[in-house]
Order: C-alpha cells, then sequence, then structure tokens
C-alpha cells in the first residue's frame, strides 16, 4: 500500500487483478488493428516511439485551442485522446502494462506528501520553505490531518518537509532497466 493511502486514510481504488484502466481498451485497439504491443519492458526504435511522441504533441495542441475557444466538448474529448495516447499506446509499446498502475499509485501517494499531516509539521515547512523561497509562505488547513504550505505571493504550493520523491526504479528488476539501455550498457546512464 503505498505512503498517501496510509496518510490520508483514502480508498484503494478498485482494479481488477490484470486489468489496467485506459490501457486494456489500447491493447485491444492494438491487437485489431495490427499495432505493437510489448510485454516486457523496452524502448523500441525510433520510429515507433516517435510516432507516440508526435501525436501525444499533436493531442496536447487540439487540448489547448479547445481551451482558447472555450469548447468543452473538445475539452474532453482531448483530454479522452491524450489519456488513450500517452497512457495506453506508451505503456503498450513500451511494455509497461503492469507498471503503470502501481507507478500511478507511488506517483499519487508523493503527490499527497507534499500535504503535511499536522500544525507542527505544517509550521515547519513554512519556516523551511520561507528560507528556501527568500519570500513569505504560510499554511492553510484544510481539514483534521490535512495542512497544505504556500508562497504566500502566488498560493504555488509548498512541499512538506516531508515530501518524498516517487521511487519508479521499484517497479523494474535490474535486468530489465539495463535491457532498455542502448546495447544494454550500465554506463550509459546519464
Amino acid at each position: 500500500m503505498s505512503k498517501q493511502l496510509k496518510l490520508f486514510k483514502e480508498e484503494k481504488l478498485p482494479v481488477e487483478v490484470n486489468k489496467v484502466p485506459f490501457v486494456d481498451e489500447v491493447e485491444i485497439f492494438n491487437n485489431t488493428f495490427g499495432k505493437p504491443n510489448n510485454y516486457e519492458p523496452t524502448i523500441p526504435e525510433k520510429k515507433e516511439w516517435q510516432f507516440v511522441y508526435d501525436f501525444i504533441l499533436e493531442e496536447l495542441e487540439e487540448y489547448r485551442e479547445a481551451c482558447e475557444r472555450g469548447d468543452i466538448v473538445e475539452v474532453l474529448d482531448a483530454l479522452c485522446d491524450i489519456t488513450y495516447v500517452s497512457l495506453g499506446n506508451g505503456a503498450m509499446l513500451h511494455g509497461l502494462k503492469d507498471k503503470v498502475w502501481p507507478a500511478y499509485l507511488e506517483v499519487q501517494g508523493s503527490n499527497m506528501s507534499k500535504a503535511c499531516k499536522t500544525e507542527e509539521e505544517a509550521i515547519l515547512t513554512v519556516s523551511q520553505r520561507s528560507k528556501e523561497q527568500g519570500e513569505a509562505c504560510h499554511f492553510e488547513k484544510l481539514e483534521e490531518g490535512r495542512y497544505i504550505v504556500y508562497r504566500s505571493r502566488d498560493k504555488k504550493v509548498m512541499k512538506s518537509i516531508n515530501y518524498y520523491r516517487p521511487d519508479l526504479s521499484k517497479f523494474f528488476t535490474q535486468d530489465e532497466i539495463e535491457k532498455c539501455l542502448p546495447n544494454g550498457d550500465p554506463e550509459t546512464i546519464i
């Protein structure tokens, strides 16, 4: 169970075993239309990942245009397409289907760790972040056990002193990581 789920007593989102929201549907599409589905972590040939990259950029542009026009229907369409292409096609192309959901929960836990659990933690975070930012920060109590620290000038959320970065490497074996490197060479990690 991720730290986030323990911290804020949020219920685990229901996902059937081996069912991955948004990815299963793309897997079916890819099977139907002869597109690649990979089941082991991989960095495919450039032409394959470049297609997904360019497709994501195209959908992001459609999102921006829909927002500028105030077209909420097209905003929804763009968001669905972005999810379909980035999460679905990306996961299947790179052999990450079994890793996407637990990794997503890890990122969610990390994001939620930006919140403070106690007033004392919030006070310490305000002090630390004010020094780091060189400007005023403050906290607001949203509910018991949830305090948010903001940079006062623009209300940017500041990370709690107990914030943790998501550890996505734990979802891979060392062998999986090395197989994805150019020539499988661990020395090429930058």
